[in-house]
């Protein structure tokens, strides 16, 4: 299947929104383990980057919010 570039476009933002919306929820749990926030965090950052270069910066600061969140 071939999707035109605006819905595979739409459906990386919707894939990359879900899994911060995950990853938001996870960083707020103490029975996580370590590494899975950490791989988690490192993700989240690409997608940050990603994103951000791809002028959707406006979710930057929650997302960071998150990030730091899954550190502790």
């Amino acid at each position: 299947m071939r999707l035109p570039d605006d819905q595979l476009e739409r459906l990386a933002l919707h894939s990359a929104f879900g899994l911060h919306l995950i990853a938001k929820w996870m960083s707020g749990r103490s029975d996580v383990d370590p590494e899975i926030r950490d791989r988690l965090r490192v993700h989240i950052a690409a997608i940050d980057g990603v994103l951000s270069t791809n002028g959707h910066d406006w979710i930057r600061d929650e997302i960071e919010a998150t990030e730091t969140a899954l550190q502790s």
